[in-house]
């Protein structure tokens, strides 16, 4: 099974997902992001976001597919994906690979996501470009009807105890 944690920059994504590898027996984490700076060594990303890069998209499917399928243990993916047609491109395809899927999206209210980008000192270079995304993540987030939400609020501990229980 791979649990995707979906949420805007700043969620608590990458917490949450440490947390829950500890408490899976034979638990990984798979972050997407690395496929993503690997990839911009090699092809700029004319936007500036490489989740534009349809490489990006297709690399992410086949690595988590590929992991699913030749590494069978628990995978964790702490990965916002704000763009819907994004979203849908790497779940859908992953699932059609066979791989069960579970995402659950950390809700958490934009002026408290907005302080904890402002706050956050290990992704301080990062905070414009964060911010800068927090309207779309909302907005996508908003529409979802397929994903399994928790308060992301709450502490992260919390959060990790809510996704073992509905995993």
């Amino acid at each position: 099974m791979i649990v995707w944690i979906n949420g805007a920059f700043g969620a608590g994504k990458t917490t949450t997902a440490a947390l829950l590898a500890a408490r899976i027996p034979e638990a990984k984490i798979f972050d997407p992001e690395y496929v993503g700076y690997l990839l911009t060594t090699f092809v700029p990303a004319p936007t500036g976001d490489f989740q534009d890069l349809p490489l990006w998209r297709h690399l992410v499917v086949e690595t988590m597919s590929g992991l699913a399928q030749h590494y069978p243990h628990p995978w964790i993916a702490p990965m916002s994906l704000i763009d819907a047609g994004h979203r849908a491109e790497i779940l859908d395809g992953i699932r059609k690979s066979g791989a069960e899927v579970r995402e659950f999206v950390l809700a958490v209210p934009e002026p408290q996501l907005r302080a904890r980008i402002a706050a956050d000192q290990i992704e301080a270079k990062a905070a414009g470009w964060r911010q800068d995304h927090v309207a779309q993540a909302l907005t996508t987030f908003a529409d979802l009807t397929d994903a399994d939400f928790v308060d992301g609020t709450v502490p992260a501990e919390q959060v990790a105890a809510t996704i073992l229980a509905r995993r």
